[in-house]
């Protein structure tokens, strides 16, 4: 590249153009003898700016065009990353101070230059100094137009080697011109240089979004949103890019050069590895709108290649088939996607239609393949139209919608088997289609010809090798269908398979039927019994055919009630008539009646999804039936509410868009049904309440409104004894209508939504046929078998060898050890190992059960039998946790109980395993758990089993096993009042197995059959118990201050922790004795004044009014405006909202805060203290930052979620309390309980927040005890045997672990323990508590004092307070300014003193802030 010139070619005065001149004008043009004249300079040509501007005046003629200023950016970017590669060993070197081949006096000119430089900013000439460079081109180019520099970068040297160019070029070119680098110029266009355009888009692909960011508008943006912000790989760092359209058809393009094919190949397979999802998704919708633009004449046709549909269409289609396997077949170990459930649902929402060829491309893929493997295929399509938004409308999409109808056919009978579809309604409605009616039953033929020898009965269970692709109940049902089909329909001809529609074959659809028929009976004649071998259909008698089923049988009972709906419909019967007949059904003791009465019941019920597709007639007719059996007690107990919730669901849609858009057409049906039962809402007081606050029914239909309102005014009056005598149906509507009806046109009866469960909507008859609940019965082996097997242990030494090993065994490793195993342990002694293992490792260690499974993988065959030991102490495990009687009040347990459930789950369902009803009924043991108060330890357990089964072929959803689990966990959590920490377990399950809690059908028949639970002081419930053994709902009449807390600081903390014990145990079930109470009572009530006992009882924790705060405001805003609501009904009203918001919120946040805050302290103690002998720092150091770790996560979590809960409970509170003195205008007095509410939460949320953190704190403590105990005894033991210094190597042990081995040699733990200085860092965990303003005198001045809420401590006689966060804070400044500052001082740091610091320096400024803070002396 350089060109050697003689010494004497220049004169020695170097003028201006003594270089420029033996310069070709191309290449001053080019750009390309500057950089060869720079590069022959050096590196002192950079010495400073003015150097730099006079040397480019030297060799260039006139001011650099574009294209040279773009050469010049790729050339000192380029020195710029060898320089770095250089710094860090790299080969060659660029530092030379110039060549001999330059005129001397122009060196001579640069070096003195370089001496005399003045303005900072030179160096060494030994280094390029880019500073330089780019003050240099923003001062000289900063007006250039910097987009065209960027296209003009494509010249024939242009070529980005690696990551450190890139971040080089991308510098310098936005240091100069202000702008990041526009993608437009790098992909827009074809570049001459295509090799360069591709490094420079590999490189910017391969460069993390911090180094360069993609432009992207919206579509794109929700492309790369598929990956979350920590997603990113080392594969496909940038995920952004590949969701660019315009990277991508550059890439594409490139593609179809032959010298780069390979190159962009190797790109997309790293893609492929690393994102697939994005990719996937770019790819499609970079087709779509390729097509739409060659559709549009938008360049498809064109001569650019950029435009072409066709661009990289070979590699498009290589893509393809590699991205569809990935996601729509069954994963396995080497193919699998990480978000795959994501990419998917955007997929659908780009093209529908895509993914439906897509599952039809995945299942004709497997043509070839077994039965097995054929349907797991489909069980994947099932779970991936589960996936999608709208799994019904999803449904149809996909099977009705595509001309594959063996495809169509195969998934519908799978999803028949999996209760998912009604499949001979489906066959009636696709053999009805106008076009391809007769080629769907044409593929229903063929389909069953090609399977019906593989037919077997359903499979319970609905997965693995044993579920047939045609279960003999789909066979059944799909003959019985061919078989009556109109004769019309069979005497149609196949059309010929190679013309289609346009030639018939020859063959009748009916001989087609007739033989399959005849060859199925053939091979099953257990179906003689359902489909005979007569003509498949008789001589056409209308819409039906064959002879009619047998009375009784299903389809007889169907065939009836469908045909009195038709009745009904052609107005042949009248509606008076209908519910007469439904009546004689419903009482007759004819079986066949009492089944029809059901069939037309569920089928009006199955109907509702569809009301809005109704036309007026059909649909008036359908709500006036609806509201007659209402009325007339044609439905009872729970199909009573369901009835209910479908109308009050049906009112509140508003009827926007006139009386035929879907939501009009609702409001219509439930108008329609409510007008013939309003002579019975007089019986449902609170299913009036719903009606009459619908703002649209309010406005438009005052009349009704006012009726039902007088309604419920007069059922008021009524005595007692009037009370209707139905069993409970009152009380049962009620119920089911406690919880918000969710939006949504189409709401099935599997879609309702729930209300809380309670027992009393079992029917009287069922609820005396309950027995007492027992724990334990029924439960299986596990639970029940209560003999401990002795199990022989190895001789000494082996048992030794044994246990290292296993101590020592990590990913790294885990083959060898296994291999040692196999050498030293006999498999008799299998016993004695499996339990070691489940007592010590398994069941306290969930992080390491993966390191335990890979080490039971590789025993292979040997192994075998230890698999089975683990498993049998598993379960003998489980049984002691489970019959314990602390599971319900000890976290330890219930955290060893979970962690078994966890490995269970590993080892059984992950692996394709069932958990045998004979050795642990999981169902029955919610049942038991929700009937004697133990779902806080069961729900963990059984959810953590049932979290294996998403890794599982079989058991994951729809299994029925697990559905009908998780069906019972969705009842479990509509029950009335059940903890938030058990719902939270049951949420999280649901989320793991990619479920949604409102998509599981809601049945409390079998729950209701059960004991109910007595709520107070059960662990499962949040009801406060009181004396008289219901919840108390009287409120506190006085004791509550309006000013403050009247306490001093001193005794304050003792409070706060006897306040914030008395919450949690509250919150933990009430499992503790009076005198707990009792003894916090006694705390709180030390100093100061204190409420009544009467009042103190009205808390659960003890003596809470007495701290509650009622703004003094209020009486003002109350005094001045009309209300029913008195300070007094907020003093009796606030401290009982409170109290029931902190104990609602306190367990769960205090469990969640304390278990990370352990498992944090534990992994730094452990590393940190390895090397140190005394346990007693060890131990404090813990219990500092664990009760700080704890304590600010539960502050930081509380805050929100308490606030929410103390305004719905006092907002509900107020309501009730002041319902019958209501006299004022509805609106105004709404407004100001709503600035009541608002207020009071406000002003005494940080009271329940110091009591989260106070509880979080003090638990903390206790628990990093026991969780380092056996740390602190070895520690403690070896001192008191040996005398010698402690080291604890364990944590070397990991090789596999980056830390503590990564860790700088001053943070290593070094013999001899922590210095002091080193210590200061666990010191400073500790914090004053939060608490409170403390005023020393009432009277006295409070111009200081600062608000409720904060952080501060009494400084003063004069009433003067410190803000001790504050002060805090800027002791935490001024430690970090210090260490800053001598950290910069380096060796002379112990010379600095304050003295010599300026004024106005960081240090001395911080100083006087804190002494504006402290109290003055």
């Amino acid at each position: 590249m350089n060109t050697h010139r003689g010494a004497g070619d220049a004169s020695a005065g170097g003028s201006g153009g003594g270089v420029a001149s033996r310069l070709a004008p191309s290449d001053l043009n080019s750009g390309i003898g500057v950089t060869n004249v720079l590069n022959d300079l050096g590196p002192a040509c950079t010495a400073n700016v003015a150097t730099l501007r006079d040397t480019l005046r030297e060799v260039s003629s006139g001011s650099p065009e574009e294209a040279t200023i773009a050469r010049l950016l790729f050339f000192f970017s380029e020195l710029a990353s060898r320089s770095t590669n250089d710094a860090r060993g790299g080969p060659g070197t660029i530092s030379s101070a110039g060549d001999s081949s330059i005129s001397s006096a122009f060196v001579g000119t640069l070096t003195t230059k370089e001496n005399d430089s003045s303005d900072g900013s030179g160096g060494g000439a030994s280094l390029w100094n880019l500073n330089v460079v780019s003050r240099l081109f923003l001062e000289d180019f900063g007006d250039r137009d910097w987009s065209l520099i960027a296209r003009k970068l494509d010249f024939d040297d242009f070529h980005v080697r690696d990551a450190n160019h890139l971040g080089a070029l991308l510098r310098l070119y936005q240091s100069s011109s202000g702008i990041v680098l526009p993608l437009d110029a790098v992909v827009s266009a074809p570049w001459h240089n295509q090799a360069g355009q591709l490094s420079l888009i590999q490189a910017l692909l391969s460069v993390p979004s911090d180094v360069y960011t993609f432009s992207l508008n919206d579509e794109e943006s929700n492309d790369a949103a598929i990956i979350p912000p920590n997603g990113a790989t080392s594969s496909c760092p940038n995920p952004a890019g590949w969701a660019c359209a315009r990277v991508l058809q550059r890439l594409l393009v490139l593609s179809d050069v032959p010298s780069l094919v390979q190159k962009v190949r190797d790109l997309f397979v790293r893609v492929l590895i690393g994102c697939p999802e994005v990719l996937l998704c770019a790819l499609v919708r970079l087709q779509l709108s390729v097509t739409q633009q060659a559709g549009a004449g938008g360049g498809g046709g064109g001569s650019g290649p950029d435009s072409s549909v066709n661009a990289g269409i070979q590699l498009k289609g290589e893509l393809m088939r590699e991205l569809i396997p990935l996601f729509f077949k069954p994963p396995t170990p080497k193919h699998s996607v990480l978000y795959g459930p994501s990419a998917i649902r955007r997929l659908w929402s780009i093209s529908p239609t895509t993914v439906a060829a897509a599952c039809i491309e995945a299942w004709r893929s497997t043509s070839s393949d077994t039965q097995q493997t054929r349907y797991a295929s489909i069980i994947h399509i099932i779970s991936i139209i589960r996936l999608l938004p709208n799994p019904n409308g999803a449904t149809g999409t996909i099977l009705n919608g595509n001309k594959d109808h063996e495809f169509s056919v195969a998934v519908a009978f799978v999803m028949a088997d999996h209760e998912l579809l009604q499949l001979r309604s489906w066959l009636a409605e696709r053999a009805k289609a106008n076009a391809g009616g007769t080629l769907f039953l044409v593929g229903l033929i063929a389909y069953l010809g090609k399977n019906y020898r593989a037919a077997r009965p359903r499979v319970i269970g609905g997965a693995g090798a044993n579920s047939p692709l045609v279960s003999m109940e789909n066979l059944a049902q799909s003959l019985q269908f061919i078989r009556s089909l109109d004769s019309s329909i069979l005497s149609q001809d196949i059309p010929n398979p190679l013309h289609g529609d346009r030639e018939s074959s020859g063959i009748k659809i009916g001989d087609s039927a007739k033989a399959l028929i005849d060859a199925c009976l053939g091979i099953h004649p257990s179906l003689s019994g359902v489909v005979d071998r007569s003509s498949v259909a008789p001589p056409s008698t209308g819409t039906g055919g064959g002879p009619p089923p047998s009375p009784g049988s299903p389809e007889d009972v169907e065939e009836m009630a469908n045909k009195y709906f038709q009745k009904i419909y052609t107005s042949e019967q009248g509606l008076a008539e209908v519910v007469a007949m439904l009546k004689t059904f419903k009482t007759s003791g004819n079986a066949r009646e009492n089944d029809i009465f059901a069939c037309m019941i569920h089928n009006l019920f199955d109907e509702y999804r569809f009301f809005p597709k109704y036309p007026e007639k059909e649909l008036r007719i359908t709500g006036i039936l609806f509201g007659m059996l209402i009325q007339h007690q044609l439905v009872s107990s729970i199909t009573l509410g369901i009835a209910l919730r479908y109308v009050l669901e049906a009112l509140r849609k508003e009827p926007k868009g006139g009386a035929t858009s879907p939501s009009g057409k609702m409001f219509r049906f439930g108008m329609f049904a409510l007008e013939q039962f309003k002579e019975r809402l007089h019986e449902w007081p609170q299913y009036c309440s719903h009606i009459v606050q619908i703002p649209h029914l309010k406005s438009g239909y005052a009349e009704l409104v006012a009726e039902i309102e007088t309604a419920m005014s007069e059922n008021q009056n009524l005595p007692p004894s009037s009370a209707l005598s139905s069993g409970g149906e009152e009380d049962l509507s009620d119920k089911l209508l406690q919880a918000p009806v969710t939006g949504g046109d189409a709401v099935g009866p599997s879609q309702v939504p729930p209300a809380s469960i309670s027992i009393s909507q079992v029917p009287s008859s069922i609820r005396k046929k309950i027995e007492p609940a027992i724990f334990g019965e029924g439960l299986g082996r596990a639970v029940n078998d209560h003999e401990e097997v002795k199990h022989e242990a190895p001789p000494g030494a082996i048992l030794d060898k044994v246990q290292f090993l296993i101590n020592n065994v990590s990913m790294s490793n885990v083959d060898q050890k296994a291999k040692d195993v196999k050498n030293m342990l006999d498999p008799k002694y299998f016993g004695w190992l499996g339990s070691y293992l489940v007592v010590k490792r398994i069941s306290t260690q969930p992080n390491f059960h993966a390191l335990y499974l890979a080490f039971l993988d590789h025993l292979g065959e040997y192994g075998k039998g230890l698999v089975e030991a683990i498993l049998s102490s598993v379960y003998y495990n489980v049984g002691i946790c489970l019959r314990s009687d602390k599971i319900t009040t000890s976290t330890t347990e219930r955290s060893l109980l979970k962690n078994l459930g966890s490995w269970l789950g590993q080892t059984t369902l992950a692996r394709n395993r069932p958990v045998l009803q004979i050795m642990l009924d999981c169902k029955e043991l919610l049942f038991q758990g929700y009937e004697t108060g133990r779902l806080i330890a069961v729900t963990p357990f059984v959810a953590k089993i049932l979290e294996g089964a998403k890794k599982s072929v079989i058991f994951r959803p729809p299994n029925p096993w697990v559905m009908g689990l998780m069906r019972l966990f969705r009842a479990l959590y509509e029950v009335e009042d059940l903890k938030m920490n058990i719902k939270f377990e049951i949420e999280v399950l649901c989320k793991n197995l990619g479920l949604k809690l409102d998509d599981i059908p809601l049945s409390i028949d079998e729950l209701a059959m059960r004991a109910p639970p007595m709520k107070e002081r059960n662990p499962d419930f949040n009801i406060k118990a009181s004396s008289s053994g219901t919840a108390s709902t009287s409120f506190p009449s006085e004791g509550v201050k309006t000013s403050g807390l009247s306490s001093g600081p001193s005794s304050f903390e003792s409070k706060q922790t006897a306040l914030a014990s008395a919450a949690l145990a509250a919150a933990s079930g009430g499992n503790i004795d009076k005198g707990d109470f009792t003894s916090a009572s006694a705390v709180l009530s030390a100093g100061g004044s204190s409420a009544p006992l009467k009042e103190q009882q009205n808390t659960v924790i003890p003596n809470l009014a007495s701290y509650v705060t009622i703004n003094s405001s209020l009486s003002q805003l109350l005094s001045q405006s009309p209300s029913s609501i008195t300070e007094s009904s907020l003093m009796r009203c606030v401290p009982v909202a409170v109290d029931r918001a902190i104990r609602e919120i306190i367990q769960p946040v205090v469990e969640r805060s304390v278990t990370i805050g352990c498992i944090t302290t534990k992994e730094m103690i452990i590393k940190d203290f390895a090397m140190e002998s005394d346990e007693t720092k060890m131990r404090k150091a813990a219990q500092l930052m664990v009760s700080n770790l704890a304590g600010s996560l539960a502050l930081v979590t509380c805050r929100e979620p308490l606030r929410g809960s103390i305004t719905t409970h006092l907002r509900e509170l107020l309501l009730k309390n002041t319902a019958k003195e209501s006299s004022s205008d509805g609106d105004t007095d709404q407004k100001i309980l709503e600035q009541c509410v608002a207020i009071c939460a406000t002003d005494n949320l940080e009271l329940g927040c110091m009591l989260i953190e106070k509880a979080a704190t003090e638990k903390a403590a206790r628990d990093i005890d026991d969780v380092l105990a056996s740390a602190l005894s070895a520690r403690k033991k070896h001192r008191e045997q040996t005398g010698q210094p402690f080291y604890d190597m364990s944590i070397f042990a990991n090789t596999n672990q980056r830390y503590p081995s990564a860790l700088p040699e001053q943070l290593r733990p070094q013999p001899g323990g922590l210095r002091p200085d080193q210590l200061r860092v666990y010191d400073s965990f500790q914090r004053a508590p939060r608490q409170p303003v403390f005023l020393a005198q009432q009277q006295g001045d409070s111009g200081d004092v600062v608000g409720v809420g904060s952080t501060s401590l009494q400084g003063s006689k004069e009433g003067k307070v410190v803000n001790v966060e504050a002060l805090a804070a800027l002791t935490t400044k001024i430690d970090n300014a210090v260490t800053g500052l001598l950290s910069a001082a380096g060796p002379r740091a112990a010379e600095i003193t304050l003295s010599m610091l300026p004024t106005e320096h960081e240090v001395k400024r911080l100083i006087v802030a804190t002494n504006r803070i402290l109290p003055a002396k």
